[in-house]
């Protein structure tokens, strides 16, 4: 993740899948981009096609997802996606999205995760940017807070505490490595069963399903083959974390704490993280090495 290189995919790959909120089939593909070009997105469906930079400016929404949009065009639930290029450290690339939404696939990074390393990563000949947190910061919102420390690693103590007894309360504390970003890649989003009745009435969720979400009710959880870890609805909240925190364009390096977090104030503290970032953050490089070493392909791992 925090290689001394910037990365970008060996070549481009193609997915489909259905709009969460849509319940259109949606096609997806990834291409690599060159250096210092960052993750852009763009609207295939379009005559006229816009390039959307995945960056905090650019969010326009963060009820139920993260929505980014600029002139007008928009692209919406992009954490998942997000959250896999950051885990595996690609820096460049372009998505080429065929909707207004990202698939939902699973309702996890998994596809995407799996989709990325069996095409493989190109280490780029330039060196990656780093910004290291040097005061401790807090954003607060009634009982929900995100608090960041100075670290040399990234780490997250994420948290959750739902009435409703299913879920209840979780709490976990992660730091980055990429089998632990594999094992953490695999976690579903999740809702009630009454919050999907809400959401289609509004006119939302037509693509939700068991196949692409977890859903609970009073009674227990209505997925047939049940959770993928006891951790499950806390460690999707982690990755919902992750993917929104690299829309400030680049890592973060810092020891965060995390407590009922959502897309929204996961935005607003990003935002108001990088607004005092001469006092917050510093800038570097992560450390020199052989330069001979760039622009090799990076063999594909194998999904655990």
């Amino acid at each position: 993740m925090f290689d001394a290189f910037q990365q970008t995919l060996a070549g481009k790959l193609k997915l489909s899948g259905i709009g969460l909120h849509s319940g259109s089939l949606v096609e997806l593909e990834i291409r690599p981009a060159p250096a210092n070009t960052g993750i852009v997105f763009e609207r295939s469906d379009l005559q006229r096609a816009h390039s959307i930079d995945a960056i905090a400016e650019n969010v326009i929404d963060t009820k139920l997802s993260t929505s980014i949009g600029r002139a007008r065009v928009s692209v919406s639930t992009v954490e998942h996606l997000m959250a896999a290029l950051a885990g595996l450290g690609v820096d460049n690339a372009v998505v080429s999205v065929g909707g207004p939404e990202v698939p939902i696939m699973d309702g996890s990074s998994k596809v995407f995760v799996e989709s990325l390393l069996r095409v493989g990563l190109v280490r780029q000949n330039a060196r990656r940017h780093v910004r290291y947190v040097k005061s401790e910061f807090e954003f607060r919102e009634g009982e929900k807070f995100i608090r960041v420390e100075p670290s040399r690693n990234f780490r997250v103590t994420c948290s959750i505490d739902f009435s409703d007894s299913i879920i209840g309360y979780q709490q976990i504390t992660w730091e980055y490595s990429l089998g632990s970003f594999l094992e953490l890649a695999e976690a579903r989003t999740f809702c009630h069963e009454r919050d999907v009745e809400i959401m289609k009435r509004h006119g939302l969720a037509k693509g939700g399903s068991l196949l692409n979400a977890v859903v609970v009710s009073d009674r227990g959880v209505l997925n047939a083959e049940g959770l993928r870890s006891a951790n499950e609805f806390v460690q999707h909240k982690l990755l919902d974390f992750i993917g929104d925190l690299s829309l400030a364009g680049l890592p973060l390096i810092g020891s965060y704490t995390i407590h009922k977090s959502g897309h929204d104030i996961n935005y607003k503290f990003l935002s108001s993280l990088l607004e005092q970032s001469d006092r917050l953050l510093a800038s570097k490089y992560t450390s020199q090495q052989d330069k001979e070493a760039a622009n090799v392909v990076i063999p594909a791992l194998v999904y655990a």
